[in-house]
């Protein structure tokens, strides 16, 4: 047992909640105001119950760190995760056990760092001078007006698509079918079961399941037919993706079926497409505030890649990419404050101890990321935007338990670089040529569902340096 597991850690009770529900109504109103308020009031560890349901809120790094890595193999993602295997299947998001740890094993080559690196910078760069044509020919006569929502979605999932199916295997309108495919998703399954395995709107075919099931069946449709393609030989990209999860159905029938590879394939363009459009998102929020953070950024891109300076950087390199040293530091200071992903739940397969308190098999423990991210224990000035605590020699005595919007241990996603790159490579290019001005801030509310994100779309006005 880890140090974590045998501490005392302080408890002042919890949350009582309304007879019978517990915390049901306030967790469904204001989720996040109910996790700061227990992390300030209640201690290190946080009993409450929720319809019957034991849970348990952590609020110590050394707990999360037990949790999510030394003691990893006792905590299964909990029942909340149920809703998404309606599109995701038993992918690495939903899966545990054997099977999580057998496909981890199997996808884990298709993040290499040459992979990263090679083709999937390539795809991203190709698709940030796409966009940065389209921002320079919207800005030739002047300021234009854009829903910047929309249009880091739309980069995203471009992105995702093409280094999932390859770069030139998805013409411009299968991508955009897609891309409506999962706003269609999104939607669906953004609603909370009080009864995690049963879906109301399936049970009784309502018109938004029927909607949800056709899109699902086109896109599963789209990918049967790439998969065919491969089979005939008529496809000849072997380092997106698929092709790698065909790859290595063919070495091992038995453990990469069919449905596997789709299961797989839609987890991955769901995690890359949300997360990072949502993140692009937060950062131009972020930028629009703060014109000083602005300059700088402006000046560390320019600096290290003169040819953003251009409208023509496809020449841009990784290596220039990766010595933008103040780029890295507000990517993930956005991160800290606004992760996408902004809380996390695990189960104990066996009963357990978390300092002095016993954990019983199946309570749900709750490990916000939002919280610890804020943690005034734990942070100078949390709510403050400071890139700076991210430089090296600082971010050295930033415990892992404090900072981890990818979630942490052997669960923590696997595509958390190639976010961060393509978050780089995306603001490398727009950056040094265009200033976005939010014009919807005052009022726009942060709405915390399936991700982090504004209550309403993100619209501004770009306009050329």
């Amino acid at each position: 047992m880890s140090d974590a597991a045998k501490k005392h850690y302080s408890m002042t009770g919890g949350p009582k909640g309304a007879p019978v529900i517990g915390m049901m109504l306030e967790a469904t109103r204001d989720p996040i105001g109910v996790l700061s308020r227990n992390s300030l009031r209640y201690g290190d560890i946080i009993p409450f119950h929720v319809m019957g349901k034991k849970a348990v809120q952590i609020n110590h790094p050394e707990l999360v760190r037990y949790v999510l890595m030394e003691n990893h193999k006792n905590y299964y993602k909990s029942d909340i995760y149920i809703r998404f295997e309606s599109v995701l299947g038993q992918g690495l998001l939903t899966s545990n056990g054997n099977k999580w740890r057998r496909d981890r094993q199997k996808i884990q080559p298709m993040f290499k760092r040459e992979q990263v690196e090679g083709y999937y910078f390539d795809v991203i760069n190709d698709v940030g001078e796409k966009f940065k044509r389209l921002w320079l020919e919207r800005t030739q006569n002047g300021p234009a007006q854009i829903d910047i929502t929309r249009e880091m979605a739309n980069i995203t999932i471009e992105v995702i698509l093409r280094s999932i199916f390859g770069k030139d295997n998805l013409d411009d309108a299968t991508i955009e079918s897609i891309h409506n495919s999962f706003i269609i998703f999104i939607d669906y399954l953004k609603d909370m079961r009080l009864l995690p395995k049963v879906d109301l709107h399936k049970l009784f075919r309502t018109p938004r399941y029927k909607q949800f099931h056709g899109a699902l069946m086109k896109l599963e449709a789209t990918i049967k037919g790439l998969l065919d393609q491969y089979r005939k030989g008529t496809l000849t990209d072997k380092y997106n993706m698929l092709a790698l999860l065909f790859e290595a159905q063919k070495q091992n029938l038995e453990h990469v079926s069919d449905q596997d590879i789709m299961d797989h394939a839609l987890t991955m363009v769901f995690g890359g497409f949300e997360s990072t459009s949502i993140l692009m998102q937060w950062m131009w929020y972020v930028l629009g505030t703060r014109p000083d953070v602005e300059a700088k950024l402006r000046d560390d891109i320019v600096t290290h890649a003169p040819s953003t300076l251009t409208h023509d950087s496809a020449a841009l390199t990784f290596a220039e990419v990766s010595k933008m040293g103040y780029l890295e530091a507000f990517f993930k200071e956005t991160m800290r404050l606004y992760p996408p992903f902004w809380v996390s739940s695990r189960k104990p397969i066996a009963a357990d101890y978390l300092g002095d308190y016993k954990i019983e098999s199946g309570t749900v423990v709750v490990v916000p990321q939002i919280v610890m991210h804020r943690h005034p224990r734990w942070w100078s000035e949390p709510d403050a935007f400071i890139p700076e605590r991210f430089f090296p020699e600082s971010e050295a005595n930033i415990d892992l338990g404090l900072y981890f919007p990818f979630s942490q241990g052997p669960r923590k996603c696997m595509g958390y670089r190639l976010v961060e790159i393509e978050a780089q490579i995306i603001f490398s290019k727009l950056v040094p040529l265009f200033k976005v001005k939010p014009l919807n801030m005052l009022g726009n509310v942060v709405d915390p569902g399936i991700s982090l994100k504004l209550k309403h779309p993100l619209i501004a006005e770009i306009s050329r340096v």
